[in-house]
């Protein structure tokens, strides 16, 4: 799946969420559920998909959430630094030593 394609299945799951009158478990199912068979359609590792589903779940705990709270806003947050972290799992990148030898293998190039 191309990367535009994920961005609007992501959406797409994002705006139904948006347009139900009431947000319970069963719509955030529904949600995380489009979002989770979106990344792996994407080839995204299986363990990273759960490990976003169970900490996504794990923030909007709706069951504790006050009356007052934006529960669409707060999914919507949580949706979206999960999503990041998948992608900055905050570990420095490679960085060559100067005056030492590095070995790089490219794969994939011209197809």
């Amino acid at each position: 799946m191309v990367l535009a394609e994920l961005r609007e299945s992501v959406s797409r799951a994002l705006q139904r969420m948006n347009n139900a009158t009431v947000i319970d478990e069963k719509v955030l199912n529904e949600c995380l559920n489009e979002i989770t068979r979106a990344l792996l359609q994407s080839d995204v590792q299986f363990k990273l998909v759960r490990d976003l589903q169970t900490n996504i779940k794990r923030i909007v705990n709706l069951e504790e959430l006050a009356a007052g709270h934006n529960r669409r806003k707060i999914i919507r947050e949580a949706v979206f630094d999960e999503l990041c972290n998948i992608l900055d799992p905050g570990k420095p990148s490679f960085t060559p030593k100067k005056g030492k030898t590095s070995v790089v293998m490219f794969v994939g190039l011209q197809g």
